[in-house]
């Protein structure tokens, strides 16, 4: 009986190991995939906001 609980507590740590590396991997592409995300966001957004405002240089900031 010894042996059989050993065995279960064995393959439950193993199990619960690869469960909490599996999460980690996950969070981990989620977390780039959210910065990805971010990136493109910011990108069309500068874009978009470019197209409304363009920046126009003004003849007295030619001056130096």
């Amino acid at each position: 009986m010894y042996i059989i609980k050993k065995m279960v507590k064995k393959d439950f740590l193993e199990e619960a190991e690869k469960e909490k590396k599996q999460l980690e991997e996950s969070y981990k592409e989620a977390r780039r995939q959210t910065e990805e995300r971010k990136l493109k966001e910011k990108t069309e957004s500068e874009k978009s906001q470019d197209d409304l405002e363009p920046i126009v240089n003004a003849p007295m900031m030619d001056k130096e």
